[in-house]
């Protein structure tokens, strides 16, 4: 399954979600997250392995409206593992997203959006080593974006269990 299908899966997987992203800077919102899903197929035709580990952050306590979701995907085509992050609406899309672990950003640069569309915008990447060992070792994903209004909006992104399930759809 390459980019394209991926992103066409989030995009009808996902509810439409409204913009929140400028009510978290103003109001201090009660977060609840979701719980880890992780899911594997097979292409019959080529024998290959696609598997999804996937996580939502939602603002409500049904967790009906999601805020943001990073999913993992793997195959057993490739040793590569992609990360895709599903950022809210309301946020400066040029400004893009920073992202780090446990209070320490990966770069001071941000990463840009690959397109935004109803459920959000979507930021894809592949994986390196060092960069997986931090999601296995780290208690949170920190997201920090900018405001339509010039705000910083920071985000702690809970990574408990985190190690475990990937082991689901680690592919050897």
């Amino acid at each position: 399954m390459n980019i394209n299908k991926l992103i066409f899966f989030l995009i009808i997987t996902f509810f439409p979600s409204i913009s929140f992203a400028e009510d978290l800077a103003t109001e201090n919102l009660e977060l609840f997250m979701g719980k880890w899903i992780s899911n594997c197929s097979s292409d019959s035709n080529e024998n290959k392995k696609n598997c999804a580990l996937e996580r939502s952050l939602f603002i409500d306590n049904e967790r009906k409206k999601k805020l943001i979701t990073i999913a993992m995907r793997t195959k057993s085509s490739s040793e590569n593992v992609r990360f895709v992050l599903v950022s809210p609406l309301g946020t400066l899309v040029q400004s893009g997203v920073k992202i780090g672990f446990d209070d320490k950003l990966i770069s001071k640069k941000a990463y840009g959006f690959n397109v935004c569309q109803v459920i959000g915008c979507i930021t894809s990447m592949m994986v390196k080593k060092e960069t997986l060992e931090k999601f296995k070792k780290s208690n949170y994903l920190n997201l920090e974006y900018i405001g339509s209004a010039g705000q910083k909006i920071e985000i702690k992104f809970n990574l408990d269990g985190f190690e475990e399930e990937f082991q689901k759809i680690k592919i050897d």
